[in-house]
Formats: C-alpha cells, sequence, structure tokens
C-alpha cells in the first residue's frame, strides 16, 4: 500500500492510525503493548488469560452481548496474545465504524473478570494447553523457547501451566490489567472508508475520556544466551527436531538482512533451499521450515523438521549443509536480485491483506512512530548488500552458537 498513514495522539496517550480503503470492509484493531515476557512468576500465562476474559463482561455487557455485538451485522471480532503484545481487532461493514470503536473500548477499559466466568475459562484454557502438549511439533517449539532464553519471561509458554492458570482470580488479572494496559502502550489502527477525521471523531467520543496510564516498570532485558544440544526419546512415530540461535531484534540494523537470509534459506516460499536442497531433491521430510522472529531486544532463529528416524540424521546434516554454504559464499549478482524481487513482492503480497496490514501497521507505529510506505521498504531492500547477507549468515548461523533440541522415535 503506497498511502501514507494519518495519525494523531489522544490526550491520554493512545495512538490512532488511519489507513484509507475504498472497500466497504472495513478493520480496526487495538494493539497493546503487553504480552507473556510483561508476566510476573506467579502469572505465567495471564496475557493470554486476560486476552480470554476481555469477551467474559463489561460494567454493561455480558458475553453474549460482546459475541454478538459485531457478528450479529455479519462482523467478526477476535484477538490474539503473543510474547510482547496483545491485539484486539474486528472486522465488518464500514457503517459500523462506531460500534466497532465503541466495542474495542469498552471490552478493553471495562471488563470486570467475573469469577464465575473466570472458572469457566480456566478449564478451557487448560484444555488448550493439553491440547498444544500433545502435539510434537507445537510442544517442542515451546521445549526450544525455554533452553533458548532459560530463567527470562521470554521462556515461559505464552499459555502457562495448568497449574498457574488454575491459580488466577479476578483480583488478580484487575491487578495485571492496571499495570500493562497503560494508555501510553496502546495504538489504535482503522483501515476502511471511513474519513480520518470521522474517525478520530468516534475514537475521541469512546477513547479520549479514558484516564491516561503511564507503564511504571521496564522489561527485563534477555542476557547470557548459551548454547546447548538437547535429545530426548519420545513414543512419537516421527522424529521431530530445531535447531536454532539467538538473532537480532527488532530495531537492529541487521534486521532485514537477516530476514532475507531466512527467506531465502527457508521462508514460505518453494524455492527456498531448504525446500528444493531437501524435501524436493531428496524426499526426506515434508515438514521443513525455518523463522525468524524479532523482540524489542533479542531475536530468535529456527529450522524446525520432522522426518523418519531413518531419514533423520541425513536430514540434519542436509541442513547444516545449507547453512554453511550460506555463510561461506557470497550470493552473486542474478542470486542477490532474484532474492530482493521475491521479498519485494511477498511484502507487496502480504500488504493487500487488510487483517495482516492491520497488525504490521500497529506494531510499526508502536515501535517506531512511523509506517514505512511500500515505496520506502523496497528502496531499503534495494540497499542491502551481499556482504550484509554474508555477514549476518556467519552471525547467526556459526554452528558452535547454534543450539538443537531433538525429539526421537522409539523406532
Amino acid at each position: 500500500m503506497q498511502v501514507k498513514p494519518s495519525a494523531t495522539t489522544l490526550s491520554n496517550g493512545i495512538r490512532l492510525v488511519h489507513l484509507p480503503s475504498l472497500s466497504p470492509v472495513s478493520y480496526l484493531g487495538l494493539l497493546v503493548n503487553a504480552g507473556s515476557r510483561d508476566e510476573k512468576q506467579t502469572e505465567v500465562g495471564m496475557a493470554h488469560m486476560m486476552e480470554h476474559m476481555l469477551f467474559k463482561g463489561t460494567s454493561k455487557r455480558k458475553p453474549y452481548h460482546i459475541l454478538s455485538r459485531i457478528d450479529e451485522v455479519g462482523g467478526e471480532l477476535n484477538a490474539f496474545t503473543t510474547k510482547e503484545n496483545t491485539f484486539v481487532y474486528a472486522t465488518f461493514l464500514n457503517e459500523y465504524t462506531e460500534r466497532a470503536v465503541e466495542l474495542i473500548a469498552d471490552i478493553v477499559f471495562h471488563s470486570t473478570f467475573p469469577e464465575r466466568e473466570l472458572e469457566k475459562e480456566k478449564a478451557v484454557v487448560i484444555d488448550e494447553i493439553h491440547a498444544y502438549r500433545d502435539d510434537p511439533s507445537e510442544e517442542i517449539g515451546d521445549a526450544f523457547d525455554q533452553m533458548i532464553f532459560q530463567n527470562h519471561p521470554l521462556a515461559e509458554n505464552i499459555l502457562g501451566t495448568p497449574e498457574s492458570v488454575s491459580s488466577f482470580t479476578g483480583k488478580s488479572l484487575r491487578a495485571f490489567h492496571k499495570r500493562t494496559y497503560t494508555t501510553d502502550q496502546m495504538v489504535l489502527c482503522y483501515i476502511g472508508h471511513s474519513s480520518f477525521q470521522e474517525v478520530t471523531a468516534n475514537v475521541k467520543k469512546w477513547f479520549a475520556a479514558l484516564p491516561a496510564g503511564i507503564r511504571q516498570f521496564k522489561r527485563n532485558t534477555f542476557q547470557g544466551y548459551k548454547p546447548q544440544s538437547l535429545q530426548f526419546t519420545k513414543s512419537n512415530h516421527t522424529c521431530h527436531a530445531m535447531l536454532g540461535n539467538i538473532a537480532y531484534s527488532v530495531k537492529s540494523k541487521y534486521r532485514l538482512p537477516f530476514y532475507m537470509l531466512n527467506n531465502l534459506l527457508g521462508g514460505h516460499s518453494l524455492n527456498s533451499r531448504l525446500n528444493l536442497g531437501i524435501r524436493e531433491k531428496y524426499g526426506l521430510t515434508y515438514f521443513l521450515e525455518s523463522n525468524y522472529v524479532p523482540f524489542d531486544d533479542t531475536g530468535l532463529w529456527w529450522v524446525y523438521y520432522a522426518t523418519d528416524l531413518k531419514n533423520f540424521e541425513r536430514t540434519h546434516r542436509l541442513i547444516r549443509k545449507e547453512l554453511h554454504k550460506l555463510s561461506d559464499q557470497m550470493l552473486g549478482v542474478l542470486q542477490l536480485e532474484k532474492l530482493k524481487k521475491q521479498v519485494v513482492g511477498q511484502l507487496a503480497l502480504s500488504s493487500e491483506t487488510p487483517s495482516n496490514l492491520l497488525h504490521v501497521v500497529s506494531r510499526s507505529y508502536l515501535l517506531f512512530e512511523h509506517f514505512e510506505t511500500m515505496s520506502q521498504t523496497v528502496k531499503k531492500i534495494e540497499k542491502v548488500t551481499a556482504s550484509d547477507i554474508l555477514h549476518v549468515a556467519n552471525q547467526v548461523f556459526e554452528e558452535s552458537r547454534c543450539s538443537t533440541l531433538m525429539y526421537l522415535s522409539e523406532s
């Protein structure tokens, strides 16, 4: 999207970002800079429980009225929690913009966290925890986080544990909300046909009177990473493994080159090095991908793969081989140009999905107080050199700095 967003800040510190669209469908999301890494040791899983409980009653609405308010006009209301953020968002026909603005203001600021609803939701979340534990591809991801970030909030499972979730009360939720849901840590983003002036008027009507809040704590910076290699035997048919390392933070100058490198290695494209060099060439595995997640102060990169036991060691060696290639051989001119075109195309396609764009714009304003247009991003991509790609590969793919976690099958 080439249109530059319009933005303003309310008197209480909440930032509003507006992107125009000709579609009859509008999107509204409130990003709160509060996630699982902001939990105390007695609160593991509370950010995620908070997300659930926002839908369970306010001072003027019961759960049924919250869930029906947008759905009954054909829209959708949803939310999700990450390690660092909580995002509450709605999709609706443009004529219901004020309805969505008022509803999100109500559930985020006036939820009552009723004990009866909390007890029911505890059972739901604990069932969700067990479901993830039953899936080795999900469970190994949580275990890998714990291995990389041990003794730090980033190590904790976003869902929490059955024991921690069982201990939550309405009082503890209200305390977490008061500490983390402060107005200086919020960005409200709108994508739709209503003008900036119209949306601003609606937002001021329902948000401006809310009391200002300023965060009183700082996040615990992650330090002291130590590589580890752990191996366990599981009663699964398939072997599962993760190989990875800490990487660059969201504000690092190396974030973009490494994002491009990871895309080349094992991103979502079918022409990635891992897919072509292992899955397509040898047919050894179906599940094979790499990912990069930048945080405020650090980042995490990993390769995940699952194979039969007979193919496990060979797959691991081939992955290492691809990492060594990218660390030893500088990309040629044509290879780099192809990579740049691919990344530009992917970003352009992603920006055409408003629900994705809604979150990206919100987080950009939260972190940087602005959002780059596609043309600005393309200029940055064009400046990335083959030397930049080689540098980040040598930094992150260095074998002695990588950790591995393996779940081997019994037979």
